[in-house]
């Protein structure tokens, strides 16, 4: 795409006065985007970010010896292509990569889900009803992809390819990083969905108050036609009273729980039955959310209850591992926020009240360490034992953040600390009664360990069957 025309077209965006340019672009073609100087391909143009441990800026040379005919940068560069100067290089690369793509979104039906927790079920259910329902449609989210939400010129392109390839919609999860960092700046959504929110994420946002105003500016009337919010939360309810575009409240109180098991959850949804082979309490309420979604895209009521039927359970959440006859219940959840432990605990005690119900669990590294203790009180509230050991501690030090994690309990003395993660599973898993529950929470359907900044290979869900199967032989 010639770079004169993408230009045009981004000035009619933005504020002609933020933007220069140095050099000539007349003729240059564009062959691409890119934001990695070690992926740039010949006539890419090089976007320069700024992150957390690299400034892109430091590597526009690079750039340009793989080939990049022109960089956008936040500040004049020493470089020998054409330059274009923006105050905020993230934004424009949002705008840009919409330009050159040729805005997919507007030939999408796109529904964006963001929330605390939940984002990766809602959007699962959403796309289950609607392929049930004969509309083609992809998800994009946490196990399509190494981020949540893609950066921009990613996510266009893959935008593009599915409406290339004839997709009707795209249901996808926003984080709150996403919505920060314009990665789906110049997307638009038919619809977003709010499902919650609770702390999480507070290294990278000043406070929750701040989370919530970037979750909420997904909802502004330049970038979303409609909303599904759940009222229940009382973010969410404070959302739908602030927000001026078409919303649509979900509340708990419009489904009737017949029963719950840890195969099944069966309900009354507008005098329809269903049986959903998602299941907890929490996974009830992103049913709901689901449902609504789908009603918004014009989806009958009969065909929304098909394809809640239909969705299968979403791996990593509150997924129920196969054991053996009279082995313990083993459960491995995505949980890794308090809200996030306090519910899955909750639902598990929802389904049986009585279970003799343990917990193991770590916390991330180099994430928001607020949270530790926050996590470990939630875990001592709602479980009859509790086991602290490592997540992906990353670059810090694990013990140290058990350490910190071990503040949270109001009595620390019967809580068991296994660092090891595989040898806490087993422990659990070894040491518990006939008929008792295991959640194993933090990492879900993760299948790497980050210590030290070393990956290895790890999954919850094969520890835990191969512990099974080390307790039945």
């Amino acid at each position: 795409m010639n770079l004169v025309e993408i230009l045009t077209e981004y000035q009619s965006t933005i504020d002609p006065e933020g933007l220069e340019v140095i050099g000539s672009i007349d003729g240059l073609e564009a062959t691409g985007l890119s934001f990695d100087s070690r992926e740039v391909q010949t006539g890419n143009i090089f976007f320069c970010i700024s992150g957390g441990t690299h400034d892109g800026h430091e590597y526009a040379i690079q750039a340009i010896e793989h080939g990049a005919v022109s960089v956008v940068a936040e500040r004049e560069l020493s470089v020998s292509v054409p330059q274009i100067i923006v105050e905020d290089t993230r934004e424009a690369m949002g705008y840009i990569s919409c330009i050159y793509f040729g805005f997919p979104s507007r030939e999408l039906d796109v529904v964006g889900v963001t929330g605390t927790n939940g984002k990766t079920t809602t959007t699962h259910l959403v796309e289950a009803i609607l392929n049930s329902a004969g509309v083609s449609c992809e998800s994009i989210g946490t196990l399509t992809g190494v981020l949540t939400t893609p950066e921009a010129p990613d996510l266009q392109r893959q935008f593009r390819s599915l409406a290339d390839g004839g997709i009707k919609s795209v249901v996808m999860e926003v984080s709150s990083h996403a919505l920060s960092q314009h990665r789906v700046t110049g997307t638009e959504f038919d619809i977003g969905v709010f499902t919650n929110l609770s702390q999480d994420h507070l290294d990278f946002h000043s406070d929750i108050e701040e989370y919530f105003e970037t979750k909420s500016s997904l909802f502004t009337a330049n970038r979303c036609r409609s909303a599904v919010v759940n009222i229940d939360d009382p973010y969410g309810l404070r959302l739908a009273k602030q927000i001026d575009i078409k919303t649509y409240e979900t509340s708990a109180a419009a489904i009737e729980i017949k029963d719950e098991s840890f195969t099944k959850s069966s309900i009354i949804w507008r005098d329809l039955s269903i049986e959903l082979q998602v299941l907890g309490r929490f996974n009830i309420e992103n049913a709901l959310l689901a449902a609504s979604t789908c009603l918004l895209l014009g989806i009958d009521e009969n065909q929304v209850v098909n394809g809640l039927e239909a969705a299968e359970p979403v791996p990593g959440r509150f997924e129920v591992i196969d054991g053996y006859e009279g082995a313990p219940t083993v459960i491995v959840d995505y949980s890794h926020t308090p809200a996030g432990i306090e519910n899955v605990l909750q639902a598990v005690r929802k389904i049986s009240p009585k279970v003799d119900l343990t917990i193991v669990f770590g916390c991330g590294g180099n994430r928001d360490d607020s949270k530790r203790p926050k996590m470990a009180r939630a875990a001592e509230i709602h479980a009859d034992r509790v086991i602290v050991t490592s997540d992906n501690p990353r670059y810090e030090d694990p013990r140290k953040i058990i350490d910190q994690t071990m503040t949270g309990f109001i009595d620390p003395s019967p809580v068991i600390v296994e660092e090891d993660r595989e040898a806490a599973i087993q422990l659990a898993i070894q040491s518990s009664g006939e008929g008792g529950v295991i959640v194993i929470a933090g990492k879900g359907a993760e299948t790497t360990q980050e210590i030290c900044g070393k990956v290895k290979p790890f999954d919850d869900r094969v520890i835990a069957e191969r512990a099974l199967q080390g307790v039945k032989g």
